[in-house]
């Protein structure tokens, strides 16, 4: 749990600094809105958490997809908000539990507001930001709650469609209803 308020305190932290530049950009409010494919690795933070065996991601038939639509505000130089709203199609009560009943659902439903504070400006053709926020959602008819922290790169085309890759660990606040995963991103936004 200490690492878990280590990293998020230091995302925040790093969003403070940025809040305090002072820069033409800060007021330029730009949104964009996106769509997204993501996969969700439940495997490898367990082979990681269990010391015998070797240290390795699972492969991408190992994952389960879903999908995304989100939305970006521009709240301060180099901070942006976001809002991702995720469909996530993974059996939530088998391989995270360990038991199986068909009564479930088998569909993950998310909202993930977060702030993501980037390295250079918006207007730079290539970017790499870090992410933190805090994550809701229903799976298999129950609620649970999950901290996001990762690492993303965006290319921007014309200052109005970027392509967007991102890697999260998100640690599970209620660990009843979601295990630790690692959520993986690709997607496209277009300005408004």
């Amino acid at each position: 749990m200490k690492q878990k308020l280590t990293i998020l305190l230091s995302f925040m932290v790093l969003a403070t600094a940025s809040f305090a530049q002072n820069n033409k950009a800060a007021n330029t409010k730009t949104r964009f809105v996106g769509m997204h494919l993501n996969a969700m690795d439940v495997n490898t933070p367990q082979v990681w958490k269990d010391k015998s065996g070797p240290k390795t991601l699972a492969g991408l038939r190992e994952q389960d997809l879903g999908f995304s639509l989100s939305f970006w505000q521009t709240i301060a130089c180099q901070v942006d908000f976001s809002a991702k709203a995720t469909i996530m199609f993974h059996d939530y009560s088998a391989v995270d539990r360990k038991s199986y009943s068909s009564n479930y659902n088998q569909v993950g439903i998310e909202l993930e507001p977060t702030v993501n504070v980037s390295a250079f400006k918006a207007t730079s053709m290539y970017n790499a930001f870090v992410t933190t926020g805090l994550g809701f959602g229903s799976y298999s008819k129950k609620f649970g709650a999950y901290v996001p922290a990762g690492l993303g790169l965006s290319a921007n085309f014309s200052n109005s469609t970027r392509l967007l890759v991102q890697s999260q660990y998100r640690f599970s606040v209620t660990g009843n209803t979601l295990n630790d995963n690692i959520f993986y991103s690709i997607g496209i936004t277009q300005k408004m």
